[in-house]
């Protein structure tokens, strides 16, 4: 029996050898959710450095595949949040603007910004994010599905912002006029886009727990509504990002993991 068993998968394998690619099964590998890179700016419509480098930088950035924006703008400009200073209590700016965190990656200037980037993407996220909202009247409803695609320990947390585009910054605008940035002149139209408006979770700018220790496929759906009556329909959008809470060590304690717009 042995021997002709051995036959069997001998004339079994050359079988397989000897047919087409079409003929066979191809197996395909599924990949979950791509990788996307966080880019959080700290500026200031008064700040020349941010309007002269840092507001192209992140314009340039955002159009690119992957990527989600957000301008958290400082404590003198009309267009802070506190949220501001909670994401600098995990994510400082050394004192100086423009400033980025790309994901957990503090940077300087232009080249190490666009370098942290490309290698946030490099990245194999442990969970996916999809998100989808609807405005009805002065309301936004918000949907963010969360799938890991692998089993990990540890405190995931949600956060859900809603930003805003297209406000004015240009000449005439007062404190909103935009210092520096030569894309104002001579066609004196600048805006500010990816300003930082609001929060799922008021001023705390890292969300909420969503899960702890999630199992391989586990999926979470959260829903949110936010009120926008005090922004144009057309302009605003909501962001999501996942964290992973670190207790140990230093600054950010919320591990960046994926992000969505």
């Amino acid at each position: 029996m042995r021997i002709k068993k051995t036959g069997y998968l001998v004339l079994l394998y050359l079988s397989l050898l000897s047919c087409t690619k079409d003929q066979q099964d191809v197996v395909e590998t599924f990949v979950y959710y791509d990788q996307w890179a966080l880019v959080i700016n700290y500026t200031a419509a008064s700040c020349y450095n941010c309007g002269s480098w840092g507001a192209p930088l992140v314009h340039d950035l955002e159009k690119s595949d992957n990527v989600v924006a957000i301008c958290v703008h400082s404590l003198s400009d009309p267009m802070y949040t506190p949220m501001m200073l909670n994401f600098k209590n995990d994510r400082p700016t050394g004192g100086e603007i423009p400033a980025f965190w790309v994901g957990d990656i503090n940077t300087i200037d232009e080249k190490s910004t666009r370098l942290a980037v490309d290698l946030v993407k490099t990245n194999h996220p442990v969970a996916g994010l999809e998100i989808s909202h609807s405005i009805v009247d002065t309301a936004m409803h918000i949907s963010v599905k969360s799938t890991f695609s692998v089993a990990s320990k540890g405190d995931y947390y949600l956060s859900v912002f809603l930003l805003e585009d297209g406000i004015d910054g240009s000449s005439s605008t007062g404190l909103y006029r935009q210092i520096g940035t030569l894309h104002s002149y001579p066609n004196n139209d600048y805006t500010h886009d990816f300003v930082l408006r609001y929060s799922s979770i008021g001023s705390e700018a890292y969300g909420e727990m969503i899960i702890e220790n999630p199992y391989k496929d586990q999926v979470i759906l959260n829903e949110y509504s936010f009120s926008i009556k005090a922004y144009p329909k057309e302009n605003i959008y909501p962001v999501a990002v996942l964290w992973k809470y670190n207790q140990e060590g230093g600054n950010p304690h919320y591990k960046f993991i994926n992000a969505i717009k």
